[in-house]
């Protein structure tokens, strides 16, 4: 047992260097960090531009909504008339979706937005901070005379506890926002409840009351945050405080909606220089479906994503679009040259009798610079080729209106797999088109129109102009079908030797379904070129490693960590954390390392715990923890149960045992490994 094991403190004195191991020395002067600098440039450049596309998306998400609340604010804080009395109040019922994660940065976002556009304050009100009525009216308050724009700055933080012409005020009492109200001169005071479902009905009776009480000395609006619906909502008020209010809903776009827009503007986009791979995208969505459904925790996850490529992987610095060959050192090429989609590449070459350009490939730095930028550039344009077509088969799917939904994000995830070509996925959709009626096909070219596609090869506007020309010859009002269509089919019933036999037969097209079929061929063909072409693999992109990211090991340890199971494999095997030749020394019969005086004493007191039952004599544990890790002399005894008295209070403090009410000399037994 070391001797500064229970020690609080002390100085560690490494070894002499001649009683170190010899090792082998590093012979090369290569830095890996001389190129960090300019690769946390490009980072920086890189996602300063995803960061706009994010909030670009998420404003031009609440746009519409944030619209009409706004303009509902401003319609509300107009003054009434003399004559006129005020019946009720303002009230928006802001249906924000089950995902609550993301109430907070919308009504954060919308308080920007009535701030800037009327003379209105602006307060948000949580059930956390709000258990009853008096501490909500406090908070409430607390917030209005806090405000930093205040003209008195000596009553910052705090309300003022007496007027002068009158008894004091309690610091609960609305007479505190009344007079912040006449200093201030605001036109509406807008109260929002966040999380309105976590309020007890009681309060929320109680507020509408009492603020419509004071609604002739205080221009209330209210905003209710409700995460189900306004009816469940109306049926906890009662009917008197249903009279006071004079609502309004609003429905807010839902979270899985602006995921789905924001993976379109930063994944699946056309003018980002790195991807994310299928893999972890998939990780990404699965743990906003499932766990989180925040936009911002997306956010944070794509942008850890990007500081691991450009931190870890030197040769991310061949993303800068400006990068020279003079800048760069010899270690960036040997970089790629042990890429693994550079070597498959060489075998290719090789295979194929290239090997001049193999040998300049490997000696010449120079030769080697000039592909890569030309290969980097290439690879761009198959990706955004690729995101092209994810994009035009995602909306082919909406115009025809496949069941099922297939958002793009499954779309592009599958598409960057190499999974899309022969997908059931895929031939379902072509062969719809196949039996596409001529209606439909109008639809599905002007929706095909507002594409950005520069990379799509078809002639939208030729195939319009021609099925405009179909329908107008048409005589019919009926539109037109082509041979695939199943209304073209017909059934034949022959009877052979007392057997009746069924066979299909195709009806006479008319000459107007003729010439429609053969388009419908044609764009079918066309499209389904478009689709082998660019739904390629891209794992098999030379130098993918440079332009995709896919690694779901260090976003998975940092986004969804398993601190119970690491700590129970620190304290059931130390050997595989610590290393030491003393704690893995004692193999039992199933490999596992058995008890030893030598492991940590927290893990040999943890041991004896996995055996143990619910509850645990302590009595008992300890002499079992004496004969292991104490000495026979007596002086260690009292070590031994200094150390056995700190490792329980660790297991203590891990949750692991508790004290236990039916025997006094026992702990309780909290958690077993596992489970």
């Amino acid at each position: 047992m070391s001797e500064t094991e229970h020690q609080k403190c002390y100085i560690y004195a490494p070894p002499l260097p001649e009683e170190r191991a010899s090792k082998r020395q590093r012979t090369s002067k290569s830095n890996p960090q001389k190129h960090l600098p300019e690769r946390l440039q490009t980072y920086r450049k890189i996602w300063s531009h995803q960061e706009e596309k994010i909030q670009a998306t998420l404003e031009e998400a609440d746009r519409v909504t944030q619209e009409k609340i706004v303009n509902f604010v401003s319609v509300a804080s107009q003054p009434e008339p003399e004559h006129r009395q005020v019946s009720a109040i303002p009230t928006g019922l802001v249906i924000a979706g089950p995902s609550i994660a993301s109430h907070g940065p919308f009504f954060e976002r919308l308080g920007r937005r009535i701030r800037d556009d009327t003379n209105s304050a602006y307060f948000v009100l949580t059930s956390g901070e709000s258990p009853n009525l008096k501490t909500l009216l406090k908070n409430l308050i607390k917030k209005a005379t806090s405000r930093v724009d205040d003209d008195d700055d000596d009553d910052l933080g705090r309300p003022s506890t007496s007027s002068k012409n009158g008894p004091k005020l309690l610091d609960f009492d609305l007479g505190h926002l009344q007079e912040w109200q006449s200093r201030n001169r605001v036109q509406s005071i807008v109260v929002t409840i966040q999380d309105s479902e976590a309020f007890d009905a009681s309060i929320l009776i109680e507020i509408v009351d009492l603020f419509y009480s004071w609604l002739d000395r205080l221009p209330f609006v209210l905003l209710f945050g409700i995460a189900t619906s306004s009816e469940s909502f109306e049926d906890r008020l009662s009917g008197k405080s249903l009279r006071y209010l004079e609502g309004q809903k609003f429905d807010v776009t839902q979270s899985s909606e602006i995921i789905e827009k924001l993976f379109s503007a930063t994944v699946a986009s056309t003018d980002i220089p790195l991807r994310i791979g299928p893999n972890l995208s998939r990780r990404i969505l699965e743990r906003q479906r499932d766990h989180v459904q925040n936009v911002q925790d997306f956010s944070n996850g794509l942008k850890y994503a990007y500081m691991s490529h450009f931190y870890a992987n030197h040769t991310s610095i061949f993303l800068d679009e400006n990068v020279s060959f003079e800048h760069l050192s010899s270690d960036m090429f040997e970089a790629v040259r042990i890429l693994p989609s550079f070597r498959r590449w060489v075998e290719g070459m090789l295979e194929e009798g290239q090997t001049q350009e193999v040998r300049q490939l490997l000696q010449s730095d120079q030769f080697l610079f000039e592909n890569i930028i030309h290969l980097v550039k290439s690879g761009h344009e198959t990706l955004s080729a690729l995101s092209i077509a994810s994009t035009v088969f995602t909306n082919v799917r909406e115009s025809l209106q496949m069941s099922p939904d297939v958002p793009l994000s499954s779309i592009w995830t599958r598409a960057a797999s190499g999974e899309m070509i022969g997908s059931p996925l895929l031939r379902e959709t072509m062969l719809l088109i196949k039996k596409i009626p001529s209606d439909k096909l109008v639809q599905l070219l002007t929706s095909m129109e507002d594409l950005d596609t520069a990379s799509f090869t078809i002639d939208i506007n030729a195939y319009r102009h021609e099925l405009a020309d179909l329908v107008k010859r048409n005589v019919n009002s009926t539109p037109l079908r082509s041979q695939h269509d199943v209304r073209n089919d017909s059934l034949r019933t022959t009877v052979v030797a007392q057997k009746v036999l069924l066979s299909k037969h195709k009806a006479a097209l008319s000459e107007q379904d003729k010439a429609y079929s053969e388009l419908v061929a044609r764009f079918h063909d066309e499209l389904d070129d478009y689709f082998t072409s660019t739904f390629i693999n891209p794992r098999g992109l030379i130098l993918s490693e440079i332009l995709i990211y896919d690694l779901k090991s260090p976003h998975t340890e940092v986004f969804q960590p398993r601190p119970r199971f690491a700590i129970e494999r620190a304290l059931a095997s130390p050997h595989d954390y610590l290393g030491c030749e003393c704690c893995g020394a004692d193999l039992g019969e199933n490999g596992e390392v058995s008890l030893s005086g030598t492991q940590p004493s927290t893990a040999i007191l943890y041991q004896m715990y996995l055996e143990s039952g619910a509850l645990i004599n302590v009595s008992d544990l300890w002499s079992a923890f004496r004969a292991i890790a104490g000495d026979e002399e007596e002086e260690s005894e009292s070590k031994t149960m200094a150390l056995f008295q700190r490792s329980l209070a660790e297991l203590r403090y891990l949750g692991l045992v508790k004290p236990s009410k039916k025997k006094t000399d026992h702990i309780a037994k909290t958690m077993w490994k596992g489970l």
